[in-house]
């Protein structure tokens, strides 16, 4: 039920946005990734697999990007 003062419901709306068309905006983080050149993947790791890689990092320090990114290079992608 509308309020009687409301003066802004949906049946008095226009269909359409008053500034016209505008291009759907790409969220912020892919705007980021692309400027640096990167992808985002999503890896799905046993839980146990996971814990013992967060102790590792945790262990040395190092950033999870960068092990990932160096492991894919040196055993999987490397020239055989």
């Amino acid at each position: 039920m509308k309020h009687p003062a409301a003066t802004t419901t949906p049946d008095l709306l226009p269909e359409h946005d008053l500034a016209g068309e505008r291009p759907p905006k790409k969220p912020r983080q892919a705007t980021w990734r692309e400027k640096r050149g990167l992808a985002a993947i999503t890896v799905n790791l046993p839980a146990d697999v996971k814990n013992d890689f967060d102790a590792y990092l945790a262990k040395t320090g190092k950033n999870r990007n960068e092990v990932i990114a160096h492991l894919l290079r040196t055993q999987l992608l490397r020239k055989r």
